[in-house]
């Protein structure tokens, strides 16, 4: 599961590493939850989705609270991912996430990264529309099983998409994703990971202080 994470990096960094602009809203934070806009990357442009995938045939948008992740294994057959799978696939850019881990009779946070750089999580995406015709894009991160050290952390950790792979992961011209599979497959993201405060278990506290490592 990759429930929270963190993008610490400004304007010219997302320029720098993706070659596209990020939208003028666009800022660093520290603890992103569900439901809040993320930013991602899909047809060669940034734009801010809700966390949380609401399929195109859902009656409201609560469905998408507990849709923040999408399991690798199993995102082309589901019925609310198999087409966005297909036909919407994104990268969702951040510095790391965060994993809690029982320690001693209290969830211990840890804050998981790659080498402190930039990466992107491999995401998918969807158009909803309510009554009225108001639509709201969401997305979800993909998740897969748990490998090398995070092993010891939890038991999924997200999809994250190599620099060479963006194109490839991102080209949704046809219903074929024997590429996207593939890559699904192939990933295996050497994480890290040191414990941080336990102010990051509160969604409403923000800001760089939460990343630090603690004694």
């Amino acid at each position: 599961m990759c429930g929270r994470f963190f993008l610490d990096a400004q304007a010219g960094d997302i320029i720098e590493h993706f070659n596209v602009p990020p939208p003028d809203l666009f800022t660093a934070r520290y603890n992103i939850a569900p439901t809040t806009p993320v930013l991602a990357l899909s047809d060669s442009s940034f734009s801010l989705y809700r966390w949380g995938l609401i399929p195109s045939w859902s009656k409201d948008v609560t469905m998408g609270n507990r849709m923040f992740n999408a399991r690798a294994e199993t995102v082309a057959e589901k019925p609310s991912f198999r087409n966005a799978y297909k036909r919407r696939r994104c990268l969702v850019p951040a510095n790391g996430f965060y994993e809690w881990r029982l320690e001693n009779g209290r969830k211990q946070p840890y804050c998981c990264h790659i080498n402190h750089q930039l990466f992107s999580m491999a995401g998918i995406w969807e158009h909803w529309q309510d009554a009225e015709g108001n639509e709201i894009q969401s997305c979800a991160v993909l998740t897969t099983e748990a490998r090398g050290p995070m092993q010891e952390l939890h038991q999924r950790m997200p999809v994250a998409i190599a620099p060479v792979d963006y194109d490839a992961w991102l080209d949704c011209k046809s219903d074929n994703t024997d590429a996207a599979d593939r890559l699904l497959l192939e990933t295996a993201p050497d994480y890290q990971y040191y414990a941080v405060s336990s102010a990051v278990s509160n969604s409403r506290n923000e800001g760089p202080e939460l990343i630090k490592p603690i004694e």
